[in-house]
């Protein structure tokens, strides 16, 4: 062929491009049209909902809204399905994508078990079941059958351990436990199990002891409580009467703060003798705790999916609600929740909130106000004004948990930022889980005993707070970034129409309390993962500044041949800037180490903190890869180690990527030769605590 020949060829190719182009902007344009539609007509009818609209009003704006989300869809190439019976708003139900096979991808249960292993877990099971207490005689029994035909030497022994868990919840004698683990311990030809029997036979004394300074702290407590009723209900007029009843309160408040204090140090002493009873140098004992099995987890990827859970779990909360975060913004959402809250503690549910105080100072007469009033137990951690020194640190722990059976746990808090996520363009990109199985019995052990810390803190104790002040019903509206323009525009796309849900999926739930315990269970999880690893691992965190130690163990697995990958905020997508630059200051020694680094091009901030290590292990939680969750913030991130549940968070980071900027040793070279970037990132690394 002739290059004359050629040239004629490539003229339609170069039209057809020519005219593609030419359509591109308008297409954008038709996008955009689109969705300011959607947006307007979305706050019209959240108006009339409001407002209270009649219904027939409210079932035209929706009918109005599911087409005008439905065009906004179709406008990005989407073609998506909605379900307008679930609930008052159109719920997105289908998406027709490249990802159709994980619309209704549900995992089925793996058999990588033993049938040893899977008899066990199934007695694991009816011991977190919600009437265990009505089985213990059952459990026994299985546990005493388990163990007689057990062959294998490390199931035998957890066995024992939770026979005599079992022999003392439903004896009460600390005798006949012992005597469990006594005969464990004559039988075993390991010295270190022998050694592990006898730390638990320690750590059921020390359970003992916690249990009687508790019966003595509360029954003190419920005195207190009296002697405050009968000073305040006495008149001024009996002033003899009145002080002394004063005195006598106050005496016995002293009283309950020694035993307040005695209890918390047999708590100490408990958490002590319970982690001797972990095998020396495992990951349990690094990290404080232990594999759960057969647990059903749902992917809750972004705010239309959690929230939409979230608040359907809690309108159903018959006997508790409990609820642990950081924020609880007043706004369109955070009302909509506490409107459910203040219902079902009317009706006789046991709703309980624990906030912090550096980031609910300012809502105490709105949200805190409403909740009190209507009888829900509120309690703030490290109140600012009574300990300044200790401001910088926060309960950054998230934790939603309804009648003891579900719970939701992940990075997202109580606000529209969170909850919009796929709906308008400032909603955040964020991950939680839901949880059902025997580790949620973890997650609310954890509640109790943050909730049990916060009660023998108070320095005075009067009883249940009463009603007595008009609560604001101020509506607080987000806003979007300030440099939205140098982003993608719109909301982020829809990640899975209907959440993958998986059955039969080992966990372990993992705290840290860098204050108290001067600990980092959870970045010792990390390194112990990192050391497995083989092809690939990623780290996905809001806030990215990462310790010398993680980086170290980066660099190792990189000299290994693993690829690391760490996704975080671009400057522009932080809604923390200063954070952003911090966390800069680290990039060069993180590329050096052999890691790429992505930066979140999204109009809305990445708020999302998941890391998958192969294909064996993903975390995700309220821990980000930053100084703060690492020295300062009480976290809590879910492992979990499945394949199936690995393999779909893989599939949601790599749409992450896709909104992603790769950054180059070459271009954080030219950040390092500009001097007033050289200069803010220098700055803000300075007060990196802070971040």
């Amino acid at each position: 062929m002739c290059r004359a020949q050629k040239e004629l060829l490539r003229l339609p190719v170069l039209l057809l491009i020519f005219i593609a182009c030419s359509l591109l902007p308008c297409l954008a344009d038709d996008a955009k049209v689109m969705f300011d539609r959607y947006q307007s007509i979305y706050k019209t009818y959240r108006e009339a909902v409001e407002a209270q609209a009649d219904q027939q009003t409210i079932k035209a704006l929706s009918a109005e809204l599911q087409s005008a989300c439905k065009d906004y869809y179709g406008a990005i190439g989407i073609d998506a399905t909605f379900d307008s019976e679930k609930s008052s708003e159109p719920v997105l139900t289908k998406l027709s994508s490249e990802d159709a096979d994980a619309n209704a991808l549900v995992g089925a249960v793996h058999s990588g078990k033993s049938a040893l292993q899977l008899k066990y877990d199934a007695i694991v099971l009816k011991l977190s079941s919600a009437d265990r207490a009505g089985s213990l005689d059952q459990i026994q029994k299985s546990l005493e059958a388990f163990i007689a035909e057990c062959t294998n030497a490390e199931l035998q022994k957890e066995a024992f351990f939770q026979l005599a868990d079992v022999v003392y919840e439903k004896t009460a004698s600390l005798s006949e436990a012992q005597n469990v683990l006594l005969k464990y311990a004559r039988i075993t030809a390991d010295p270190e199990k022998r050694r592990q029997a006898l730390a638990k036979i320690r750590m059921l004394r020390r359970r003992a002891v916690v249990a009687q300074k508790r019966k003595e702290y509360y029954d003190i407590q419920q005195t207190v409580v009296s002697d405050w009723s009968r000073y305040s209900s006495t008149s001024w007029l009996a002033v003899p009467v009145k002080l002394f009843n004063l005195g006598s309160y106050a005496l016995k408040n002293l009283q309950r703060r020694a035993k307040a204090r005695e209890l918390d140090r047999a708590l100490q002493e408990y958490d002590r003798a319970v982690l001797d009873t972990y095998p020396p140098g495992s990951t349990d004992a690094l990290t404080r705790s232990k594999i759960v099995p057969l647990n059903r987890v749902r992917m809750l990827v972004n705010g239309r999916t959690s929230f939409y859970y979230r608040l359907e779990h809690a309108r159903r909360a018959q006997s508790t609600l409990y609820l642990q975060t950081l924020l609880f913004q007043d706004d369109d959402i955070g009302n909509q929740l506490v409107d459910i809250m203040c219902e079902r503690a009317q009706s006789g549910v046991d709703v309980k909130l624990i906030l912090d105080d550096f980031f609910s100072f300012g809502k105490k007469d709105g949200v805190i106000q409403r909740l009190r009033n209507a009888g829900v137990k509120v309690l703030i951690n490290n109140p600012i004004l009574k300990n300044i020194l200790k401001a910088n640190f926060r309960s950054h722990q998230k934790l939603f948990i309804v009648d003891e059976t579900t719970a939701i746990v992940g990075g997202m808090n109580i606000g529209d930022e969170y909850a919009k996520g796929e709906i308008v363009e400032y909603g955040w990109r964020d991950t939680d889980v839901e949880l059902q199985g025997p580790v949620v019995r973890e997650i609310l052990d954890l509640f109790e005993n943050n909730w049990e810390d916060l009660t023998l803190s108070k320095w005075n104790e009067t009883g249940d707070y009463s009603a007595y002040k008009k609560a604001s019903k101020e509506i607080n509206e987000f806003k979007s970034l300030k440099n939205v323009d140098k982003l993608i525009r719109g909301p982020i796309p829809v990640y899975f129409a209907v959440p993958p849900v998986f059955d039969d999926v080992d966990a372990r739930f993992v705290t840290t309390f860098p204050i108290n315990d001067k600990d980092d269970n959870i970045l010792d999880l990390f390194e112990v993962y990192l050391n497995r690893a083989r092809t690939e691992v990623i780290f996905q965190s809001a806030y990215f500044i990462p310790t010398d130690r993680l980086v170290s163990a980066i660099a190792a697995a990189c000299a290994r041949g693993v690829e690391v990958k760490i996704i975080t905020n671009s400057i522009e997508s932080n809604n923390h800037p200063s954070g952003g630059w911090a966390g800069r200051e680290s990039y060069e020694k993180v590329l050096r180490a052999g890691a790429r680094i992505f930066e979140w091009q999204g109009a809305q901030t990445l708020h999302s903190k998941v890391s998958l290590f192969d294909d064996f292990a993903v975390t995700l939680g309220a821990y980000n890869v930053n100084s703060r969750s690492h020295s300062s913030d009480s976290e809590d991130v879910i492992a979990f180690e499945d394949f199936r549940v690995a393999r779909v968070f893989r599939q949601m980071l790599a749409r992450d990527f896709s909104r992603c900027r790769e950054i180059t040793l070459e271009e954080v070279m030219s950040w390092n030769r500009d001097f007033m970037k050289k200069a803010r990132m220098e700055f803000f690394n300075l007060f990196k605590f802070m971040f």
